[in-house]
């Protein structure tokens, strides 16, 4: 849930977040008497403000100030790799990634196989279309 409890100041905070903006409550140990009814006091403020607010904004294709791509879920992998061996190979990528992608770091298009543009093109493509079929 959304409640802390604050044993130093002796108070459970309750707090929600909706469109970059922080609701919140303190509910004092000294008012209500004990941990119990603070928490429940806390838990009845979240399910009153869960009503009032507008719902979650999804964070699904939304771009991000650390986006350096310009296409939401693809970024560039320089792909450095490091053998048991010491030595250091260099397989340069760009990758596509999305929530619920069935391969754990996405799927990648090497510019060795694809050109720059062209492994570009591809994870923009793999990504809008969320499929790892090549």
């Amino acid at each position: 849930m959304y409640l802390t409890k604050d044993f130093q100041e002796k108070t459970v905070m309750a707090r929600v977040m909706r469109q970059k903006e922080m609701h919140s409550e303190y509910f004092s140990l000294k008012e209500l008497g004990s941990w119990k009814n603070a928490m429940g006091a806390g838990r009845k403020w979240i399910k009153e403000q869960l009503a009032k607010l507008p719902l979650k904004m999804s964070s699904k294709g939304r771009m991000t100030k650390r986006n350096h791509s310009g296409e939401v879920g693809v970024q560039w992998s320089p792909g450095m790799v490091r053998k048991k061996n010491g030595n250091v190979y260099e397989c340069p990528k760009w990758v596509a990634r999305w929530p619920g992608c069935p391969n754990k770091g996405g799927i990648s298009w090497t510019v060795k196989q694809f050109e720059h543009e062209g492994a570009f093109v591809l994870a923009v493509l793999s990504r809008r279309l969320e499929s790892i079929s090549r």
